[in-house]
Parts: C-alpha cells; sequence; structure tokens
C-alpha cells in the first residue's frame, strides 16, 4: 500500500491545538508509529489564532510537530489527511498521500456549499469558506490514494463511492476509562445525554417522561464525566454518529447501559455492538418504546446490565486491534 523504508517520515495532519477526540486519535497514532520503530509526526495546519504548540492533553503522546507548509514533499514520505480537508497537501506532488476517515458526516457537512449551508447555515458557511475550510463544489474523492476507515460507516461510505484502496485503522479509548474500576452497586436512577447531539428528539423524550431523570453532560472536565458516567445508570445518544463515537464506548465501559438511535454509525452491529433491543430509530412513533426500555433499564439494571459484556469486552480489546493497524500499515511493510 505505502512505499515505506528507513528514511520515511509519515505526516499526520491535524488542525493546531484542537481538542476532540479525533485530534487526540491523531497524536496516538503518531506516538504508535514511533513506538513500534517508525517515524511520525504530527503536521498542524491553521495556525492563525491558536497557540504554536501541542495541547497539554496530549503531550504524553508527542512533543514535537511541523507546520503543514514544513512537510518534506518527498517520495518517501506520506501524509495523512483528514476527510475533510483532503486538499491540504494539494501543493505537494511528490509526497505519498492517504485519507483518514474519521467522521463522514463531517464531510458531508463541508462537502461544498450546499451542505455546508445545509447543516452549518449561511454565517457558519461564510466563515468556513473565508478560512478555506469548504470549497464551492465540495472535494472530490480521489479513488488513486489509500483510505483509511475508522468505522464500519465509513467503510461502507467508501465502497459506495466504490474505493477500491481502502484500509481499517480504528482507535481506541484512553487507558483511563479502561483501568477503573466498576461499581454496580452505587448507581443512581439518572439518564444522562450529551445535549450537543440529538437534542431535539431527547428533548421529547424528556417532555413525555417528566417522571425520570435526565442530565446532560455538559460543561465537564474529563474527570468529571468518568465520575458521572460511573454512578448512573443508562446513556442516550440519538445523534448522528458521525464515526465511532467515543461517548457510547466511554458509557457502557464505565458501567452504564447504552441506548442509541440508528443514525450513522450506530445502525453498523460492528461498531455499537449491542443487541437491537437498545436501538431504536428516532420516530414519534417510538417514544413510548424508549421510554419502557429506560424504565426497564433503571428498574432492572443488574438484569440489563449484562447485556453489555460483550461490547465491554470489545472496547477493552480496541487497543491492541490499533496497535496490530498500525504495524500493519506503517511497520511491516518497511522496505
Amino acid at each position: 500500500m505505502f512505499n515505506i523504508n528507513d528514511q520515511s517520515i509519515i505526516y499526520v495532519a491535524c488542525p493546531y491545538f484542537n481538542k476532540t477526540g479525533g485530534t487526540e486519535l491523531v497524536h496516538q497514532l503518531v506516538y504508535a508509529i514511533n513506538h513500534f520503530g517508525g517515524k511520525a509526526i504530527v503536521a498542524y495546519y491553521g495556525s492563525e489564532s491558536a497557540p504554536n504548540e501541542v495541547n497539554p492533553a496530549f503531550r504524553e503522546y508527542v512533543s514535537t510537530f511541523v507546520d503543514i507548509k514544513d512537510v518534506i514533499d518527498s517520495f518517501d514520505n506520506i501524509i495523512i489527511l483528514p476527510e475533510i480537508n483532503p486538499d491540504l497537501a494539494a501543493n505537494l506532488k511528490s509526497i505519498q498521500k492517504a485519507v483518514w476517515w474519521m467522521s463522514v458526516d463531517n464531510y458531508l457537512k463541508r462537502n461544498g456549499i450546499l451542505g455546508s449551508l445545509k447543516h452549518f447555515g449561511l454565517l457558519r458557511t461564510i466563515k468556513l469558506f473565508v478560512k478555506g475550510n469548504i470549497k464551492i463544489g465540495g472535494y472530490r474523492i480521489d479513488k488513486e490514494i489509500p483510505h483509511l476507515y475508522q468505522s464500519e460507516y465509513a467503510k461502507q461510505f467508501l465502497l459506495a463511492k466504490g474505493v477500491k484502496k481502502y484500509y481499517r485503522l480504528s482507535d481506541y479509548l484512553n487507558e483511563s476509562y479502561i483501568q477503573q474500576s466498576i461499581s454496580t452497586d452505587t448507581r443512581k436512577d439518572v439518564i444522562l445525554y450529551n445535549p450537543k447531539k440529538g437534542i431535539e428528539f431527547t428533548r421529547e423524550l424528556i417532555k413525555q417522561a417528566p417522571e425520570l431523570t435526565f442530565s446532560p453532560i455538559e460543561n465537564m472536565s474529563t474527570e468529571q464525566v468518568k465520575k458521572l458516567l460511573s454512578k448512573s445508570k443508562v446513556y442516550i445518544d440519538f445523534g448522528n454518529h458521525p464515526g465511532k463515537d467515543r461517548f457510547p464506548r466511554e458509557a457502557a465501559i464505565s458501567g452504564c447501559c447504552v441506548i442509541t438511535g440508528k443514525r450513522g454509525s450506530a445502525k453498523y452491529y460492528k461498531d455499537i455492538p449491542i443487541p437491537d433491543s437498545y436501538k431504536f430509530e428516532d420516530t414519534v412513533e417510538n417514544i413510548l418504546n424508549i421510554i419502557e426500555t429506560l424504565k426497564s433499564c433503571l428498574k432492572n439494571y443488574d438484569k440489563h446490565i449484562v447485556d453489555f459484556e460483550k461490547y465491554q469486552q470489545y472496547i477493552k480489546s480496541e487497543h491492541d486491534l490499533f496497535e496490530r493497524d498500525v504495524k500493519e500499515l506503517f511497520i511491516r511493510n518497511r522496505s
């Protein structure tokens, strides 16, 4: 897939100082490649209004970086590009290129003026266009280069687009979630949700079930979120699931029952391997069934949480799977 030798540098593009699950994954990838004997470095872009340094949250993975304008354009080298801006390296002619699909939906939102207007509105679209984050006609999917997919959802999207060179490069949760001790004895009858995802449908659930306690996860540190997840019984997510999202996994590994919609990656068992009885289309017709399932999870928590043991085991195995992917893509094939 890649032509890699001992002189090859693998650049992984990432926005300056941005802290998300996706940008953490970029730094985790760079760390893993270096750990296994390769040579990788983060290539930051968009430095106009961002600190010229590694975000403190990611310094456990990397301590050095380059600006994307300083990437060495050599046949020996590789640059991994984000799906939301695959033209970042358009001026580089010799370097090997690949696109990493962490979020199908974020690509669709930024894929041209029409897609951006639909999802972001006029003002945000203008700002994105001025910054060069969207193109008028959208980004063409280059079928001649490799594409890396983080989720089954992304894999199926690439197949539908006729991409022939596709390879798995998934992710894993921070070890602090994996190593935590879980108690099922002191949990509260609380249903957690992310107010940034699927909030319209969630509001309807809250409206029709005033006897239940719903609590948003917002304005909290990582440790506060972990504590809340470890004390609650249920996490719901009726958002768009643009990739294999972290919140459902963090909730499940923390001992919450997880109930989702069927948008994006949530409809794929490989991405969220939970029984179908915990996945619902976010329609008005399903509201009463969802509420009954919520009540049952709260009342019979010990019975329901057993259904998520397979999901928990899968989450625990993801680090090994990620390292296997890294070795297969960037280490074993060196010449």
